[in-house]
């Protein structure tokens, strides 16, 4: 008598086969009729046993004689970084990848892009919220509710990013980057390898200290200690941020059961003491003498909110502490890293900028730059806007015909989108396609951000096509620390470069030219963890000296 047990091992890899078969002719029937070119891929790219294994098993996949073909050139998360806009000039403005599980539009027309965008508005499009459920880790927040859950939250939030928080944003990040500065120039000549690492710090400093009102001096990687005790607010945020996928995959809770498992305990206790400093917090603010008339950050506006105007629940108040620690975070660091190797791959860039910083300092007869002169650097901001333009964190936005079927235009067609149909605003093939980009769109040049000419001898930033630049999202959705973000950067990059530069430590052997092609392939060795990183960034060692 056969064993059941047998059959059963047997018979379940022919069951997943037989039903993706099925969810891929199911799915490929219902993308003939929207009209695109069709791409078919066996396995769904939010299917989380392979999200889990691609990056191990992709390397393999592609030394076999199939490995330059569709399968291993779209079949993972975070393609869209390598491909650039190569599959739209090849496939045109628009595609569907039919797999098991969902069909997905590919979009790169800043038109059609411009209208999802205006019509998201009226709810003609949405946010996939089932996919952004995960950022529920301790409630409710801004990136997971739609409709009028959003729109009140979205009023409890906004308050925050003003011109009176943005000169605080813009004070602690020169601080913050003169002392980072000062760890690295210890460095030597032998340089750092942990760009990467520090930026992160330097990032969460800053946005304690503007949203929550905690200050702290920067930490090197080698001068931090390493605690088996208690962990500070600032060290368990940090351990949760640095581990944020299978903390966002798991759940804090099934996570604080898994203690007995190595390396997840101290992962677990920092979920438990990160909750339990916002409760203290949230209390300590409700004790306030004055809340209604305390100057506002991200804690003093949701508190208010909950304990005032009793428009936000506590889990709400929990919810948005840890989204906008993590959103504003890791997106903030990772740009950061990219710049910062960027620039020591091009000295050009760095004389550019430093020339910018220099005059604005001249010019104002002082060193001590007030926020004020924010709008004085439009080539150091251009060095982010180009950063994001080819390293975008998120490469693409998604949009959902989620309550009918959708008609859209792109080019000179209409294309009708059945219920449930996800869109992909593909930010990375809009932000380097030559129709909006030209020939040179995939290279790295900040220069692009300035208009030719200039007014009074102040430079100005052009314009882009509409719809073909959303790094920070538009319209309805846009992000709320836009402001935050740039003025956060070009703070660090007055701070550091006006009077030092930084080159890549050169290996025995190698010369300028080889020590600048190994750095770059360290910057482009990137790919879509949670969001777009460099996977090895300690490769990268960077010598920082003072400017001659």
């Amino acid at each position: 008598m056969a064993n059941p047990v047998l059959i059963a091992v047997l018979l379940l890899p022919l069951g997943v086969f037989v039903s993706s078969l099925w969810g891929v002719f199911r799915n490929y029937r219902a993308a003939r009729t929207i009209g695109l070119p069709i791409i078919i891929l066996p396995i769904s790219l939010t299917n989380l046993l392979w999200m889990m294994l691609v990056r191990h098993v992709m390397p393999l996949l592609e030394r076999l004689p199939f490995g330059s073909g569709y399968f291993t050139r779209f079949c993972y998360t975070g393609w869209e970084f390598k491909d650039k806009s190569r599959a739209h000039v090849e496939f045109g403005d628009a595609f569907t990848s039919v797999t098991p599980g969902k069909n997905w539009v590919y979009l790169c027309n800043a038109d059609a892009v411009t209208e999802i965008i205006r019509r998201e508005r009226q709810g003609e499009f949405a946010r996939p919220v089932e996919m952004l459920a995960m950022l529920d880790v301790f409630g409710p927040n801004l990136s997971t509710v739609h409709g009028k859950d959003w729109q009140r939250q979205r009023k409890c939030t906004t308050a925050t990013f003003n011109e009176h928080n943005n000169a605080l944003v813009w004070d602690e990040s020169r601080r913050q980057a003169h002392q980072m500065l000062e760890y690295w120039m210890s460095a030597g000549e032998s340089g750092t390898r942990t760009t990467a690492d520090d930026v992160r710090t330097l990032a969460l400093d800053v946005l304690l200290f503007a949203g929550f009102g905690k200050s702290f001096d920067f930490k090197g990687s080698k001068t931090k200690e390493k605690s088996t005790g208690p962990l500070s607010y600032r060290d368990a945020l940090a351990l949760i941020l640095e581990n944020a996928v299978p903390i966002l995959a798991i759940g804090p809770k099934v996570l604080q059961r898994l203690s007995f498992v190595p390396g997840l305990g101290r992962l677990g206790q920092a979920t438990i003491e990160f909750k339990q400093y916002m409760v203290d917090m949230l209390e300590e603010n409700k004790h306030a003498t004055d809340i209604q008339g305390t100057q506002a950050n991200l804690l003093t506006s949701l508190v208010r909110a909950a304990v005032v105007d009793k428009q936000l629940s506590e889990d709400e108040v929990f919810g948005n502490m840890f989204v906008f620690n993590f959103a504003g975070h890791d997106t903030t660091a990772h740009t950061l890293a990219f710049t910062f190797v960027l620039l020591a791959v091009y000295p050009e860039v760095q004389d550019w900028m430093a020339e910018e910083i220099n005059n604005v300092v001249n010019n104002n007869g002082s060193e001590q730059l007030s926020y004020d002169l924010f709008a004085s650097f439009p080539r150091t901001l251009a060095i982010l806007l180009e950063t994001v333009r080819l390293f975008d964190p998120l490469l693409s936005l998604v949009k959902v015909s989620e309550s009918r079927p959708q008609t859209l235009t792109i080019g000179d067609k209409d294309h009708t989108l059945p219920t449930g149909t996800q869109v992909l605003l593909n930010l990375n093939a809009l932000q380097t396609h030559p129709k909006y980009w030209g020939d040179d769109g995939h290279d790295w040049r900040p220069s692009r951000w300035i208009k030719a000419g200039s007014v009074d001898g102040q430079e100005e930033l052009i314009t882009p096509v509409k719809g073909s630049y959303l790094p920070w999202g538009e319209g309805l959705r846009a992000c709320p620390g836009k402001k935050f973000a740039q003025v956060e950067h070009v703070a660090v990059m007055v701070a550091i470069f006006r009077e030092h530069c930084v080159a890549p430590v050169k290996l025995a052997g190698e010369d300028d030219a080889a020590a600048k092609k190994r750095t770059l392939d360290v910057v482009n060795d990137a790919g879509m963890v949670l969001l777009l990183q460099m996977f090895h960034p300690e490769k990268a060692a960077l010598q920082w000296r003072k400017r001659v």
